[in-house]
């Protein structure tokens, strides 16, 4: 299996993350990975066989051959089946509303095939990416792609966004929505709105979403001993809230979880190896 993190340049930088490469031959055999929530909208494009989904209802499905895939709450299990080949795109919180003109919530908790949004356009796209050689080749393609979509949003709702979410990420252990109102001057239900539009969350759903990642991060950097300390030193004052919500996310209870991954991949902490 190959994988590649590349960075976008030009304007792009501002709103995409990074974009990803993974191909895979036959021989390699199939790859399962858990996805965990993160708070990046990416959009995907297959150029050989499709990943297959089983959901946390335990439904399965064949992915499109591109899609974006909206913000989520729970976890799911992707896995390779044959010779894979795909390019995604990783935004930053505040970039998909810049390449898509409908409220980023419409597409929460779901994968869109890109077909039902640009129709034609889009196959032409997923038959050059086919037909392509190199990674380069394709990031230009999808970079053509984005840019005839682009376009900025209201200064005023860019510069409001961005500093909610600097306030949440300095802090996601303490801050709350009405904090973050308090700070940024509006109502609790016009934040709510313009959140749900540009990000794809109300604040409170973005806040936990921020601190699971750190809650994450914290887990797989330090030694595992006493869960009621570990939950208490991450925001948590009850023990059964916190087991709880970690398993919505991951799946698995916090310590099924640390005995059962180890490391992380690049991916920025949404998908997880299987410790053997």
């Amino acid at each position: 299996m190959h994988f590649q993190i590349i960075q976008p340049q030009g304007i792009l930088r501002q709103f995409v993350k990074y974009y990803w490469i993974m191909e895979s031959d036959p021989g390699d055999g199939d790859m399962s990975e858990r996805v965990i929530p993160t708070e990046n909208v990416q959009i995907m494009f297959h150029y050989k066989n499709p990943f297959s989904v089983c959901t946390s209802d335990n439904s399965i499905h064949r992915q499109p051959q591109s899609f974006i895939s909206g913000l989520s709450n729970t976890y799911c299990d992707v896995s390779t089946q044959g010779e894979t080949g795909v390019i995604a795109v990783t935004f930053r919180p505040l970039g998909a509303c810049h390449f898509f003109k409908f409220p980023i919530s419409q597409i929460e908790e779901r994968n869109i095939n890109l077909r039902d949004i640009f129709a034609a356009e889009i196959q032409d796209v997923e038959e050059q990416l086919y037909g392509m050689s190199s990674a380069k080749e394709r990031i230009a393609c999808v970079e053509v792609f984005l840019m005839r979509r682009f376009a900025l949003i209201p200064a005023y709702d860019y510069r409001l966004l961005e500093s909610g979410i600097r306030l949440i990420k300095a802090d996601s252990l303490h801050v709350n929505p009405n904090l973050l109102s308090d700070k940024l001057f509006m109502t609790n239900k016009t934040l709510e709105r313009k959140f749900a539009k540009y990000i794809g969350k109300t604040p409170k759903q973005f806040i936990k979403l921020i601190r699971f990642q750190h809650i994450l991060s914290e887990l797989q950097h330090t030694s595992y001993n006493n869960l009621s300390v570990f939950a208490y030193e991450n925001g948590y004052y009850d023990q059964a809230h916190f087991i709880r919500d970690f398993k919505t996310y991951a799946g698995l209870t916090p310590k099924a979880f640390y005995r059962k991954y180890c490391v992380l991949t690049t991916d920025d902490h949404c998908h997880y190896n299987e410790v053997e």
